[in-house]
């Protein structure tokens, strides 16, 4: 959970609410500075989308974005001193900007950490994130295996 306002102005487009939240949470992921924190959030869009049609997949990606960073960056920044990127990722595999960077800054610490060749930590990365978005798209499309519940 994000941090409390405390009467803090914000853009209108900014989640302002208590509950306000985002999925992942690291400290010093971008810089060796450990006590500035790195805030992501994940969307997954489906870029064959009728409503989607006629706008180029690039266009797609950064619009979901812009989204993304309307709603959290200035907060984050603002209240939470720190920094946000937006994980976009399409149900077809692709990946925004920032998700780009985000996969390769990780397959880099972790390579070092493991002692281990980039090659191989960003092609386990990869692997791990398309079997995650291939999942995912399969439970969107066919639903839980769980006995539903009368």
């Amino acid at each position: 959970q994000l941090e409390r306002l405390d009467g803090k102005q914000l853009p209108s487009t900014s989640n302002v609410t208590p509950e306000a939240r985002v999925d992942i949470k690291a400290a010093g992921f971008w810089s060796s500075d450990r006590h500035r924190p790195a805030f992501f959030d994940v969307r997954v869009f489906h870029p064959h989308a009728r409503s989607y049609q006629s706008t180029p997949i690039p266009s797609l990606y950064r619009h979901q974005e812009q989204g993304k960073r309307r709603e959290y960056e200035a907060r984050i920044r603002e209240v939470d001193r720190g920094t946000f990127t937006p994980l976009v990722f399409s149900s077809a595999g692709g990946a925004g900007a920032a998700a780009t960077a985000f996969v390769k800054r990780l397959s880099s610490l972790m390579a070092e950490k493991r002692d281990i060749k980039y090659s191989k930590a960003i092609t386990w990365l990869r692997c791990r994130l398309s079997f995650a978005l291939l999942r995912s798209s399969i439970l969107c499309l066919r639903g839980s295996c769980s006995p539903k519940k009368v």
